[in-house]
């Protein structure tokens, strides 16, 4: 069903009624939320549940539906097949299909001199840096040995294998982690799926290239060094960064803030119809790309 907001033209309103964007998550969730403050009235914006179920309804109606694209979280690809997407998107003969370049859609928001912007924001833009830093610091480690884990998972199909939970290695060192990605039973599964030992040394000299690659090689953190922002999960992140700095105004209770989910959708939207100018670039030319395309 189209929900008609005011002051949108007949036209316009045919349009959103044609033109889809189907995301990750449900009607409450971020994506929708965060895509419709951006792309309304340009086009409808729907969820479809979880990654797997978007790339699906991607290939089974692409073929039908031309005028209905999708976009996913980059979660675990490469920078190749990300940079494919972006080539050829939309193509009604790729699917139509986009996967952002960070890892989460909430990575995007992990921009201090733009959230700052933001009128529910108490912080100066150096103290988010140094909180996000800070945050990411805390989590490096069992990031890049989670990352070691899921390519090898990746290599061997039809293997599912769980993660470290970083609630069990909150204050561990770097060693520390490490010989827990040695000894996890994901990692035996594994090479027990692939028929073949996992050498110590191999996954040792892998979980440095992983701590190297998100790092950038400095130890500790520093603001913009390394890719941790774009390929650690963001959720988390941005999660403390608005209970710590943003006081949001309910404005159908005055008085009473939102907190939880409901701050970080109101503070996301915010930024994206309020002081859309400074939000990262991907995020404009998912717009631009979308207008042209609904112009044709």
């Amino acid at each position: 069903m189209v929900s008609v907001r005011r002051g949108v033209g007949a036209p316009e309103v045919r349009q959103r009624a044609r033109h889809v964007l189907f995301v990750e998550g449900n009607p409450d969730g971020l994506d929708v939320r965060v895509l419709d403050a951006l792309l309304s009235p340009l086009v409808r914006v729907e969820p479809l549940g979880p990654s797997f179920s978007v790339r699906s309804a991607a290939q089974a109606l692409h073929p039908a539906h031309p005028e209905y694209w999708f976009v996913i979280d980059r979660d675990d690809h490469d920078d190749a097949a990300v940079e494919a997407t972006w080539a050829a998107f939309p193509d009604p003969q790729t699917h139509n299909l986009l996967i952002w370049r960070r890892k989460e859609l909430e990575n995007y928001f992990l921009e201090p001199a733009w959230v700052t912007q933001s009128r529910w924001c108490s912080a100066t833009p150096d103290a988010i840096t140094a909180d996000l830093v800070a945050g990411a610091q805390r989590r490096l480690w069992v990031e890049a040995a989670n990352r070691v884990l899921i390519g090898a998972r990746n290599r061997v199909k039809r293997c599912p294998a769980p993660k470290l939970k970083r609630g069990v290695l909150r204050a561990a060192s770097r060693a520390e982690v490490l010989d827990h990605l040695l000894a996890s039973p994901a990692l035996a599964a594994l090479a027990d799926a692939a028929g073949e030992a996992l050498a110590p040394d191999a996954v040792a000299a892998a979980f440095d290239a992983q701590c190297a690659g998100l790092s950038g090689g400095a130890d500790p953190l520093s603001w913009g060094v390394g890719r941790w922002r774009d390929l650690m999960g963001g959720k988390a992140l941005f999660r403390e960064m608005i209970n710590r700095w943003f006081k949001v105004d309910d404005l159908a209770a005055p008085g009473r803030p939102l907190t939880g989910r409901r701050a970080e959708r109101a503070v996301a939207a915010e930024l994206l119809t309020r002081h859309r100018d400074g939000c990262p670039a991907d995020l404009l030319a998912l717009r631009d790309i979308l207008q042209g395309a609904v112009g044709r």
